[in-house]
């Protein structure tokens, strides 16, 4: 029985046997041309526009909250009663990226403000939103609020601390 050499490489194959890598001359070839791409973002960024202040308030023999929300609405609950409203306001930054492109935000769990030994802890923050865009312009606010917790009795000072909030594309 003669074989055709055409033939063979798919009889090896089927015997498992391994098959020719040399092309068959004479056969037809054909080919497919495909571009290759990739798209740079330019980083995005992230820039402080306000503070996060809690304003004024007042300690009782009850330990009590405040309450900042990203709108900058105050509220307290609890022992802790509010004073002067001056300076109150949600943090506020301001992010900048590629256009029309979404990203991520991270918060801190808790800090603590002190003002000398004495402290009090700022938790709970949030945004108050679910999902993050930058606009046609690649621009985006961000406002951050949070909870103070006051302690029973609290001693009077300015208390202070920072915190960082954390952008990244998704």
């Amino acid at each position: 029985m003669r074989i055709s050499r055409s033939l063979l490489p798919a009889l090896l194959v089927v015997a498992g046997l391994p098959a020719f890598s040399q092309a068959v001359v004479g056969a037809p070839t054909a080919s497919a041309t495909a571009k290759a791409s990739a798209k740079i973002y330019q980083p995005i960024s992230i820039a402080k526009a306000s503070d996060l202040n809690f304003g004024a308030m007042i300690a009782t023999p009850t330990a009590g909250t405040v309450r900042l929300d990203p709108a900058g609405v105050r509220t307290a609950s609890g022992g802790a009663v509010l004073a002067s409203a001056a300076g109150v306001s949600a943090a506020s930054f301001d992010v900048a990226g590629e256009p029309n492109t979404s990203f991520a935000v991270g918060l801190p769990g808790s800090i603590q403000i002190t003002s000398g030994a004495n402290s009090m802890t700022v938790d709970s923050f949030t945004t108050g939103a679910s999902a993050y865009l930058l606009d046609g312009a690649g621009a985006s606010g961000l406002s951050v609020g949070a909870n103070l917790s006051v302690a029973a009795n609290q001693p009077a000072g300015l208390y202070s601390g920072s915190f960082s909030v954390i952008v990244a594309y998704n």
